[in-house]
């Protein structure tokens, strides 16, 4: 579902980037893609703007994390496991920093 956090199927990069956000539309639940977006830690990267990387709470995480849009990319449903959070509260600035980097504005 939109909004819904998980560990980064790419293990590799979870040291910087530990886990994703589903940002597709719910209307979209019978394709078996999800797009994602990258949450980072702090320093996982510099030159982070709080308009295009947002900082979000994720429960159970003790630091805020930052949305890297730039890292956008597509995970099989089945690739996403064990859902953590659901930033759905958090709406209003991850989908600003989406609109930002696809509008400019």
């Amino acid at each position: 579902m939109r909004y819904d956090v998980y560990p980064n199927p790419v293990t590799s990069l979870r040291a910087a980037f530990p886990y994703v956000i589903e940002i597709q539309s719910d209307r979209h639940y019978m394709f078996a893609e999800r797009v994602c977006v990258p949450l980072a830690k702090p320093d996982a990267f510099p030159g982070m703007t709080e308009r295009l990387n947002p900082a979000v709470e994720v429960v159970g995480f003790k630091e805020n994390l930052h949305m890297h849009p730039f890292g956008i990319t597509v995970f099989l449903q089945r690739e996403l496991r064990d859902k953590l959070d659901n930033l759905q509260r958090q709406a209003l600035r991850i989908d600003s920093a989406l609109e930002f980097l696809l509008r400019g504005y």
